[in-house]
């Protein structure tokens, strides 16, 4: 888990360092608030809070204990790594705009 945090921040950093470089802070909350998106998505997605009670049902009964417990974590991963960038990308843009 923390090894997730730290590729998130990461990712952060250099996007980050390329904003800094090319001195505009609408790529470094562009940029960030996608890879956001897309990990906070991606999280979603695996934990399956995007469908309807009786396909979260139908999933509940056909996956097993470990596909269940593989997918939180996974989950769990994604949303560490796309929190950060999110996060930071909405204090950027409404500080800087």
């Amino acid at each position: 888990m923390r090894n997730s945090f730290i590729l998130g921040l990461s990712c952060l950093l250099v996007v980050a360092q390329i904003a800094i470089f090319l001195q505009d802070p609408a790529v470094f909350y562009t940029y960030a608030g996608i890879f956001g998106l897309i990990f906070t998505g991606a999280a979603a997605i695996l934990t399956g809070s995007n469908v309807s009670g009786d396909r979260a049902r139908a999933d509940y009964w056909i996956s097993t204990t470990n596909d269940r417990t593989a997918r939180g974590k996974w989950a769990a991963y994604c949303f560490m790594i796309g929190f950060p960038n999110l996060l930071l990308a909405a204090i950027v843009y409404f500080v800087w705009m």
